[in-house]
Protein backbone atom coordinates (compact mmCIF):
# COMPACT_ATOMS: atom_id res chain seq x y z
CA UNK A 1 0.00 0.00 0.00
CA UNK A 2 2.86 2.15 0.98
CA UNK A 3 4.59 1.59 -1.88
CA UNK A 4 1.37 2.39 -3.96
CA UNK A 5 1.13 5.56 -2.32
CA UNK A 6 4.36 6.73 -2.89
CA UNK A 7 4.32 5.77 -6.70
CA UNK A 8 0.81 7.87 -6.90
CA UNK A 9 2.31 11.26 -5.30
CA UNK A 10 5.59 10.96 -7.54
CA UNK A 11 3.14 10.41 -10.43
CA UNK A 12 1.04 13.38 -9.42
CA UNK A 13 4.27 15.52 -8.83
CA UNK A 14 5.84 14.94 -12.00
CA UNK A 15 2.06 15.90 -13.78
CA UNK A 16 1.97 18.72 -11.72
CA UNK A 17 5.60 19.75 -13.17
CA UNK A 18 5.46 18.83 -16.43
CA UNK A 19 2.18 20.50 -17.14
CA UNK A 20 2.94 23.88 -17.30
CA UNK A 21 6.10 22.95 -20.10
CA UNK A 22 2.83 21.36 -22.04
CA UNK A 23 0.38 24.59 -21.82
CA UNK A 24 3.56 26.43 -22.83
CA UNK A 25 4.98 24.33 -25.54
CA UNK A 26 0.98 24.34 -27.09
CA UNK A 27 0.56 27.92 -26.85
CA UNK A 28 4.22 29.31 -27.82
CA UNK A 29 3.92 31.85 -29.96
CA UNK A 30 7.06 32.83 -32.70
CA UNK A 31 8.66 36.51 -32.06
CA UNK A 32 7.95 37.05 -35.97
CA UNK A 33 6.00 35.21 -38.32
CA UNK A 34 6.92 34.92 -42.05
CA UNK A 35 4.18 36.34 -44.75
CA UNK A 36 5.56 35.00 -48.19
CA UNK A 37 3.84 36.19 -51.58
CA UNK A 38 4.57 36.53 -54.82
CA UNK A 39 3.59 40.17 -55.66
CA UNK A 40 6.07 43.39 -55.10
CA UNK A 41 5.33 46.36 -53.27
CA UNK A 42 3.33 48.51 -55.18
CA UNK A 43 0.24 46.47 -56.15
CA UNK A 44 -3.19 46.15 -54.77
CA UNK A 45 -2.31 42.42 -53.59
CA UNK A 46 1.01 43.53 -51.45
CA UNK A 47 -1.38 46.19 -49.78
CA UNK A 48 -3.55 43.68 -48.26
CA UNK A 49 -0.91 41.44 -47.42
CA UNK A 50 0.77 44.31 -45.53
CA UNK A 51 -2.86 45.19 -44.19
CA UNK A 52 -3.56 41.61 -42.94
CA UNK A 53 -0.16 41.72 -40.76
CA UNK A 54 -0.56 44.99 -39.93
CA UNK A 55 -4.68 44.51 -38.72
CA UNK A 56 -3.17 41.20 -36.80
CA UNK A 57 -0.55 43.08 -35.01
CA UNK A 58 -2.71 45.79 -33.69
CA UNK A 59 -5.80 43.50 -32.75
CA UNK A 60 -3.94 41.03 -30.59
CA UNK A 61 -1.66 43.84 -29.33
CA UNK A 62 1.92 42.58 -30.00
CA UNK A 63 0.96 38.37 -30.02
CA UNK A 64 1.31 38.06 -33.67
CA UNK A 65 3.65 40.22 -35.52
CA UNK A 66 4.40 39.09 -38.93
CA UNK A 67 6.43 40.53 -41.67
CA UNK A 68 6.32 40.10 -45.45
CA UNK A 69 8.82 38.77 -47.51
CA UNK A 70 7.29 39.95 -51.33
CA UNK A 71 8.73 39.19 -54.89
CA UNK A 72 8.45 35.46 -52.68
CA UNK A 73 11.94 36.68 -51.04
CA UNK A 74 12.37 33.68 -48.80
CA UNK A 75 12.67 31.29 -51.99
CA UNK A 76 14.49 33.28 -54.42
CA UNK A 77 11.37 34.14 -56.46
CA UNK A 78 10.25 30.75 -57.31
CA UNK A 79 6.73 31.32 -56.09
CA UNK A 80 5.79 27.60 -56.95
CA UNK A 81 7.92 26.52 -53.79
CA UNK A 82 5.77 28.55 -51.76
CA UNK A 83 3.78 25.22 -50.69
CA UNK A 84 6.27 22.92 -49.78
CA UNK A 85 8.52 25.62 -47.83
CA UNK A 86 5.44 26.39 -45.79
CA UNK A 87 4.91 22.21 -44.84
CA UNK A 88 8.89 22.68 -44.03
CA UNK A 89 8.51 25.44 -42.02
CA UNK A 90 10.15 28.56 -43.50
CA UNK A 91 7.16 30.35 -44.33
CA UNK A 92 4.31 30.60 -41.78
CA UNK A 93 1.42 32.66 -43.67
CA UNK A 94 0.96 32.88 -47.51
CA UNK A 95 -0.91 35.36 -49.52
CA UNK A 96 -1.52 34.45 -52.77
CA UNK A 97 -3.03 32.43 -55.95
CA UNK A 98 -3.15 28.57 -55.51
CA UNK A 99 -2.26 28.24 -59.13
CA UNK A 100 1.24 28.43 -58.35
CA UNK A 101 0.72 26.26 -55.77
CA UNK A 102 -0.77 24.00 -58.57
CA UNK A 103 2.71 21.64 -59.03
CA UNK A 104 1.67 20.36 -55.40
CA UNK A 105 -2.14 20.04 -55.68
CA UNK A 106 -3.92 19.72 -58.83
CA UNK A 107 -6.74 20.95 -57.60
CA UNK A 108 -5.42 24.48 -57.01
CA UNK A 109 -5.08 25.37 -60.90
CA UNK A 110 -9.48 25.64 -60.45
CA UNK A 111 -9.68 28.84 -60.92
CA UNK A 112 -6.89 29.51 -63.77
CA UNK A 113 -8.83 27.39 -66.02
CA UNK A 114 -9.69 29.60 -68.99
CA UNK A 115 -12.83 31.03 -69.10
CA UNK A 116 -14.29 29.98 -66.13
CA UNK A 117 -15.46 33.47 -64.59
CA UNK A 118 -15.27 35.71 -67.21
CA UNK A 119 -16.44 38.76 -65.52
CA UNK A 120 -17.07 40.49 -62.51
CA UNK A 121 -20.34 39.02 -61.50
CA UNK A 122 -18.69 35.27 -61.97
CA UNK A 123 -15.82 36.71 -59.51
CA UNK A 124 -18.38 37.78 -56.88
CA UNK A 125 -20.59 34.96 -57.17
CA UNK A 126 -17.88 32.47 -56.82
CA UNK A 127 -16.10 34.45 -53.69
CA UNK A 128 -19.66 33.90 -52.03
CA UNK A 129 -20.36 30.28 -52.86
CA UNK A 130 -20.02 27.01 -51.16
CA UNK A 131 -17.98 25.74 -54.04
CA UNK A 132 -15.06 27.81 -52.59
CA UNK A 133 -16.03 28.41 -48.74
CA UNK A 134 -16.47 24.70 -48.22
CA UNK A 135 -15.43 22.53 -51.12
CA UNK A 136 -11.91 24.21 -52.44
CA UNK A 137 -11.89 25.59 -48.49
CA UNK A 138 -11.44 21.40 -47.60
CA UNK A 139 -9.11 20.83 -49.94
CA UNK A 140 -7.17 23.74 -48.76
CA UNK A 141 -7.20 22.46 -45.36
CA UNK A 142 -5.74 18.87 -46.59
CA UNK A 143 -3.00 20.25 -47.68
CA UNK A 144 -1.78 22.18 -44.54
CA UNK A 145 -3.26 25.57 -44.84
CA UNK A 146 -5.78 26.89 -42.88
CA UNK A 147 -7.75 29.54 -45.61
CA UNK A 148 -9.06 32.89 -43.53
CA UNK A 149 -10.35 34.92 -46.54
CA UNK A 150 -10.49 34.93 -50.32
CA UNK A 151 -10.32 38.22 -52.69
CA UNK A 152 -10.16 39.18 -56.34
CA UNK A 153 -7.09 39.00 -58.10
CA UNK A 154 -8.15 40.93 -61.15
CA UNK A 155 -8.58 40.14 -64.44
CA UNK A 156 -5.68 38.52 -66.70
CA UNK A 157 -4.94 39.91 -69.62
CA UNK A 158 -2.69 39.74 -72.98
CA UNK A 159 0.74 42.14 -71.96
CA UNK A 160 3.20 42.54 -74.77
CA UNK A 161 5.98 44.37 -76.99
CA UNK A 162 5.64 43.40 -80.36
CA UNK A 163 1.87 43.71 -82.09
CA UNK A 164 -2.10 44.22 -81.58
CA UNK A 165 -3.28 40.87 -80.45
CA UNK A 166 -6.90 40.12 -81.28
CA UNK A 167 -7.51 36.81 -82.52
CA UNK A 168 -5.76 33.14 -81.10
CA UNK A 169 -3.20 33.43 -84.23
CA UNK A 170 -1.86 36.39 -83.68
CA UNK A 171 -0.01 34.86 -80.81
CA UNK A 172 2.03 32.57 -83.29
CA UNK A 173 5.86 32.69 -82.52
CA UNK A 174 5.39 34.89 -79.64
CA UNK A 175 7.45 34.14 -76.90
CA UNK A 176 4.92 34.55 -73.67
CA UNK A 177 6.11 33.99 -69.87
CA UNK A 178 4.07 31.68 -67.89
CA UNK A 179 4.55 30.92 -64.48
CA UNK A 180 5.69 26.86 -63.70
CA UNK A 181 1.77 24.85 -64.23
CA UNK A 182 1.86 22.84 -67.18
CA UNK A 183 -1.98 24.56 -67.77
CA UNK A 184 -1.28 27.56 -68.87
CA UNK A 185 1.66 26.46 -70.76
CA UNK A 186 -0.40 23.70 -72.75
CA UNK A 187 -2.86 26.94 -73.14
CA UNK A 188 -0.06 29.02 -74.51
CA UNK A 189 1.18 26.20 -76.78
CA UNK A 190 -2.76 25.47 -78.30
CA UNK A 191 -2.64 29.10 -79.41
CA UNK A 192 0.93 28.93 -81.49
CA UNK A 193 2.88 30.53 -78.74
CA UNK A 194 6.16 29.67 -77.02
CA UNK A 195 5.82 29.34 -73.34
CA UNK A 196 8.26 30.25 -71.25
CA UNK A 197 8.70 28.97 -67.83
CA UNK A 198 9.95 31.94 -65.26
CA UNK A 199 9.21 33.71 -61.84
CA UNK A 200 8.33 37.20 -62.32
CA UNK A 201 11.64 38.40 -61.05
CA UNK A 202 13.09 36.48 -63.77
CA UNK A 203 10.52 38.04 -66.42
CA UNK A 204 11.17 41.93 -65.79
CA UNK A 205 15.17 41.86 -66.86
CA UNK A 206 13.65 39.26 -69.41
CA UNK A 207 11.20 41.30 -71.19
CA UNK A 208 13.31 44.64 -71.03
CA UNK A 209 15.86 42.56 -73.26
CA UNK A 210 13.12 41.42 -75.48
CA UNK A 211 14.33 37.98 -74.46
CA UNK A 212 10.09 37.39 -73.57
CA UNK A 213 7.70 39.17 -75.73
CA UNK A 214 5.12 39.42 -73.46
CA UNK A 215 2.98 37.73 -70.37
CA UNK A 216 -0.43 37.31 -68.85
CA UNK A 217 -1.49 39.39 -65.74
CA UNK A 218 -4.17 41.70 -64.45
CA UNK A 219 -3.98 45.33 -65.55
CA UNK A 220 -3.82 46.50 -62.05
CA UNK A 221 -0.77 44.90 -61.33
CA UNK A 222 0.74 46.11 -64.89
CA UNK A 223 0.55 49.34 -63.97
CA UNK A 224 1.16 49.05 -60.59
CA UNK A 225 5.06 47.70 -61.30
CA UNK A 226 5.39 49.92 -64.11
CA UNK A 227 5.72 47.00 -67.01
CA UNK A 228 4.95 49.89 -69.63
CA UNK A 229 8.00 51.30 -69.14
CA UNK A 230 10.00 48.10 -70.25
CA UNK A 231 8.29 48.16 -73.64
CA UNK A 232 5.33 46.62 -73.16
CA UNK A 233 2.67 48.86 -75.10
CA UNK A 234 0.19 46.08 -76.32
CA UNK A 235 -2.93 44.77 -74.06
CA UNK A 236 -5.46 42.78 -74.76
CA UNK A 237 -8.73 42.18 -72.57
CA UNK A 238 -9.13 38.54 -73.22
CA UNK A 239 -11.04 37.84 -70.41
CA UNK A 240 -9.54 34.15 -70.20
CA UNK A 241 -8.54 34.23 -66.32
CA UNK A 242 -9.75 36.32 -63.41
CA UNK A 243 -8.24 34.47 -60.50
CA UNK A 244 -8.06 34.96 -56.77
CA UNK A 245 -6.10 35.60 -53.74
CA UNK A 246 -6.16 33.47 -50.77
CA UNK A 247 -4.92 34.89 -46.97
CA UNK A 248 -3.94 31.46 -45.42
CA UNK A 249 -1.88 30.07 -42.46
CA UNK A 250 0.02 27.43 -42.16
CA UNK A 251 -1.30 24.68 -39.91
CA UNK A 252 1.63 24.70 -37.90
CA UNK A 253 1.17 28.25 -36.70
CA UNK A 254 -2.75 28.27 -36.82
CA UNK A 255 -2.81 25.30 -33.89
CA UNK A 256 -0.43 26.94 -31.96
CA UNK A 257 -2.63 30.50 -31.65
CA UNK A 258 -5.06 30.40 -29.11
CA UNK A 259 -9.30 30.32 -30.22
CA UNK A 260 -9.26 34.33 -29.91
CA UNK A 261 -6.89 35.08 -31.65
CA UNK A 262 -7.56 33.04 -34.99
CA UNK A 263 -10.94 34.45 -34.49
CA UNK A 264 -8.95 38.19 -34.78
CA UNK A 265 -6.56 36.95 -37.41
CA UNK A 266 -9.86 35.72 -39.60
CA UNK A 267 -11.24 38.87 -39.34
CA UNK A 268 -8.49 40.81 -40.15
CA UNK A 269 -7.93 38.70 -43.22
CA UNK A 270 -11.92 39.04 -44.03
CA UNK A 271 -11.68 43.07 -43.57
CA UNK A 272 -8.48 43.24 -46.00
CA UNK A 273 -9.67 41.05 -48.53
CA UNK A 274 -13.29 43.62 -48.40
CA UNK A 275 -10.41 46.68 -48.70
CA UNK A 276 -8.41 44.55 -51.90
CA UNK A 277 -11.89 43.95 -53.29
CA UNK A 278 -12.96 47.68 -52.71
CA UNK A 279 -9.43 49.42 -54.54
CA UNK A 280 -9.45 46.89 -57.92
CA UNK A 281 -13.14 47.87 -58.34
CA UNK A 282 -11.80 51.30 -58.63
CA UNK A 283 -8.93 50.73 -60.25
CA UNK A 284 -11.13 49.09 -63.21
CA UNK A 285 -13.46 51.89 -63.62
CA UNK A 286 -10.31 54.06 -64.78
CA UNK A 287 -8.14 51.19 -66.28
CA UNK A 288 -8.35 52.18 -69.54
CA UNK A 289 -7.55 55.76 -69.27
CA UNK A 290 -4.92 55.34 -67.15
CA UNK A 291 -3.17 52.49 -69.52
CA UNK A 292 -4.05 54.77 -73.09
CA UNK A 293 -2.42 57.87 -70.54
CA UNK A 294 1.09 55.69 -70.45
CA UNK A 295 1.35 55.18 -73.63
CA UNK A 296 -0.33 51.85 -73.86
CA UNK A 297 -2.90 50.35 -76.56
CA UNK A 298 -5.68 48.68 -75.17
CA UNK A 299 -7.45 46.27 -77.33
CA UNK A 300 -11.47 45.39 -76.06
CA UNK A 301 -12.48 42.61 -77.95
CA UNK A 302 -15.89 42.15 -79.14
CA UNK A 303 -18.71 39.34 -78.07
CA UNK A 304 -17.74 37.58 -81.47
CA UNK A 305 -13.70 37.70 -81.38
CA UNK A 306 -13.63 36.44 -77.57
CA UNK A 307 -15.92 33.16 -78.92
CA UNK A 308 -12.78 32.66 -80.79
CA UNK A 309 -10.82 32.40 -78.01
CA UNK A 310 -13.32 30.16 -76.00
CA UNK A 311 -13.53 27.95 -78.74
CA UNK A 312 -9.54 27.74 -79.45
CA UNK A 313 -9.18 26.90 -75.51
CA UNK A 314 -11.82 24.67 -75.80
CA UNK A 315 -9.62 21.24 -75.53
CA UNK A 316 -7.16 22.67 -73.04
CA UNK A 317 -10.28 23.31 -70.84
CA UNK A 318 -11.79 20.30 -71.34
CA UNK A 319 -8.65 18.20 -70.33
CA UNK A 320 -7.58 20.19 -67.59
CA UNK A 321 -11.39 19.59 -66.07
CA UNK A 322 -10.79 15.74 -65.83
CA UNK A 323 -7.35 16.44 -64.25
CA UNK A 324 -8.44 18.93 -61.97
CA UNK A 325 -11.63 18.00 -60.09
CA UNK A 326 -14.42 17.61 -62.10
CA UNK A 327 -17.30 17.92 -59.91
CA UNK A 328 -15.79 20.97 -57.96
CA UNK A 329 -15.63 22.64 -61.62
CA UNK A 330 -18.95 21.40 -61.95
CA UNK A 331 -20.23 23.32 -59.02
CA UNK A 332 -18.35 26.56 -60.37
CA UNK A 333 -19.67 26.10 -63.35
CA UNK A 334 -22.62 26.11 -62.24
CA UNK A 335 -22.49 29.12 -59.53
CA UNK A 336 -21.07 31.29 -62.73
CA UNK A 337 -23.74 29.95 -64.87
CA UNK A 338 -26.60 31.47 -62.74
CA UNK A 339 -25.02 34.66 -62.00
CA UNK A 340 -23.83 35.07 -65.50
CA UNK A 341 -27.79 34.49 -66.61
CA UNK A 342 -29.18 38.15 -66.03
Amino acid sequence: MNRRRLLLQTTTATLALGAPWIVRASTAYKSEYRVSLASPPGTVWHQGADQFARLVQERTQGRIRMKLYPGSSLLQGQQDRELAALRQGVIDVLVGTTLTWSGTVKDFALFHMPFLMPGNKAVDAVLASDALRQDFYAIMRRSGIEPLASAEYGAFHLVNSKRRIVRPEDLRGLKIRTVSTPMQQELMTEFGANPTTMSFAEAQPALATGAVDGLTMPGEQFMGVKLYSLGLKHVTKWNAHNELLHIAVGNAAWKSWSEQDREIARQAALDAASEMHTKLRRFQAQENEAMKAAGVEVVELTPEQLAQWRQAAQRVRARWKDIINPGLVDKVERVVAEATRS
